[in-house]
């Protein structure tokens, strides 16, 4: 394999493809196009992110709205009911059934998922460090215990998606743990309370952290089919392969750093700022650790302020906005707002110095607070983008059950050879 590896090292350089021929073809690397823009490639009713307006073709800026089923986001999280947590409840009938429940049509759903739960791999050991690869497999598992896993029918595919979700929370902090929780679920609790008691092996929380973390599952149940996640579920939906499948694909996805490990990022972003603070800060110097963060000379110097920019939102992200507004009521009642404070000065730094150095307006996106929200609920930060996982299910099962109904066309793009033509000669025939 050593020989191997080293005659790849040296035709590394003939297999590379030249940067501007993407232009030349118009290729629009990553299905973007030179506006920033993602392409067009589906239909969708689920759900739609708003960043921007083209007016007479150029591209506008406004306050980012996410939109569940023709509700803002915003609106679903302000109804929630004050002595109650059962958002992500409400969120995730919402995606999967398209309209809001009854409350008897919630606690139906909620029953639904307690009942779903399979609980035959919670013990399983697996040769893997990572969490997230570890519940690939789990999901692929389920499928060799379903006795009809491939049945088609898009009321069997919604039950199968239904177990799915309810059985993940378990397997995560199972896993996490090595023990068995044999009192989950909790019967009258939903998801955010649930996920809080396996993570702490307690029910000692309070009604604001649960409804942090039923806020956090609302904001990341959906975004949008064109997600990186949510698309490659789609892809792999269109060839009309089982759920289990389609839902372990995107979970690999997730996995990749440049899609859901931004929280925990945040979360080693907000230690080195904590530490860097700890005898005083003012506004000067979080600009100054901004700057240094952009010029590769802070944190991991990969020269990026985590939580800060997004594709599609350049004026506000809502789910920023409305973790933002949580952890502040959670600040105050844990007596941490001079951190609070903190992050928020850090924000705008962070605001002025991309400004200032990339000629760019950004915004805080939601993994900037949700680091700090997590981070204050004392989950481990290897456990976020699993979190992630739990909550974008939903969007996941929706956007596959919407595929299956109305999208049935295999996706198949194309791609552009730029390499050579050769004709085989003497010099390349070699002896055996």
């Amino acid at each position: 394999m050593k020989e191997l590896k080293e005659i790849y090292r040296v035709a590394m350089e003939d297999n590379r493809i030249d940067p501007s021929l993407y232009a030349r073809y118009r290729v629009k690397q990553g299905l973007r196009n030179e506006n920033g823009t993602g392409v067009k490639v589906g239909l969708t009713k689920i759900c739609d992110v708003v960043g921007y307006q083209m007016i007479h073709g150029h591209k506008h800026d406004i306050d980012g709205q996410l939109i569940y089923r023709g509700y803002s986001v915003s609106d679903l999280v302000a109804r929630q009911p004050e002595d109650t947590i059962c958002g992500y409840e409400e969120t995730a009938f919402l995606l999967i059934f398209g309209r809001l429940p009854s409350a008897q049509e919630r606690e139906i759903f909620r029953t639904g998922l307690h009942e779903q739960i399979n609980t035959d791999f919670i013990n399983a050991e697996y040769e893997t460090s990572n969490l997230l690869n570890a519940l690939q497999i789990e999901i692929l598992k389920l499928y060799g215990n379903d006795p009809d896993p491939d049945f088609d029918s898009l009321e069997e595919r919604m039950s199968k998606g239904i177990s799915i979700l309810g059985s993940i929370p378990l397997f995560v902090f199972s896993n996490y743990h090595h023990h068995c929780f044999a009192k989950y679920p909790l019967p009258d609790k939903g998801l955010a309370e649930n996920i809080l008691a396996l993570a702490r092996r307690s029910t000692e929380y309070t009604m604001q952290e649960a409804r942090v973390m039923d806020t956090l599952l609302m904001l990341h149940a959906d975004h949008g089919g064109g997600n990186n996640s949510t698309f490659a579920n789609v892809v792999i939906t269109s060839t009309g392969t089982d759920i289990y499948s389609c839902i372990s694909a995107a979970i690999g996805s997730l996995k990749g750093p440049r899609h859901g490990g931004a929280a925990e990022k945040m979360s080693g972003q907000c230690e080195m700022i904590l530490e860097q603070c700890r005898n005083g800060w003012d506004d000067e110097k979080l600009e100054c650790i901004a700057y240094k963060l952009l010029a590769k000379e802070a944190y991991d110097r990969s020269g990026l302020i985590y939580g800060i920019g997004h594709a599609i939102y350049t004026k506000s992200d809502p789910r920023a906005v409305l973790i933002k507004e949580e952890c502040r009521k959670l600040a105050a009642e844990q007596g941490k707002m001079d951190e609070f404070i903190l992050f928020d000065h850090f924000e705008q730094a962070a605001k002025k110095a991309m400004k200032r150095v990339k000629g760019i307006d950004c915004c805080a996106n939601v993994d900037f607070y949700s680091g700090f929200a997590y981070r204050m609920l004392s989950i481990e930060p290897c456990l976020y983008t699993a979190l992630f996982a739990i909550s974008r299910t939903a969007g996941w099962i929706a956007h596959h059950l919407e595929n299956r109904q109305s999208n049935r066309k295999l996706i198949r793009p194309a791609n552009i050879y730029v390499g050579e033509r050769k004709e085989i000669n003497e010099s390349d025939n070699h002896s055996i």
